[in-house]
């Protein structure tokens, strides 16, 4: 019997919605900062702010990531460059197979940046 049969057809819907909400707060925060309204900002500040702070807590681990697997009875990555989530969705997205480094430097620098602009906007423009 595969892996795949022996998770639940709701495990999988539960596992999707973790998968969405991952993908929403990921665009989210990697765009909103570019927009035009105060909401934006306020979003892409304390959403990418509690990104970086559920990192650090969780040695690098993200627990979108955790909880998706955990539905899915995927084992967690050794490291947090094994569950490399940004590398995944440009992989799905524009066919990108970079190294799990690479993304993971992509995902900071362009969070941070956007977290900075956001920040700038909100408290200083």
């Amino acid at each position: 019997m595969s892996s795949e049969t022996e998770i639940s057809w709701i495990n999988n819907r539960i596992a999707d919605l973790f998968y969405l909400l991952h993908l929403f707060i990921t665009i989210f925060c990697a765009f909103m900062w570019i927009g035009p309204y105060e909401w934006m900002w306020w979003g892409v500040f304390i959403l990418y702010g509690l990104t970086e702070i559920c990192w650090f807590i969780r040695d690098g681990y993200c627990i979108l990531t955790d909880m998706e697997r955990k539905f899915r009875k995927i084992p967690r990555a050794d490291n947090p460059l094994g569950q490399n989530y940004i590398k995944r969705i440009l992989n799905q997205f524009l066919k990108l197979d970079i190294e799990p480094v690479l993304a993971s430097k992509i995902a900071k620098t362009w969070g941070i940046t956007g977290w900075f602009v956001a920040s700038l906007r909100i408290f200083i423009l």
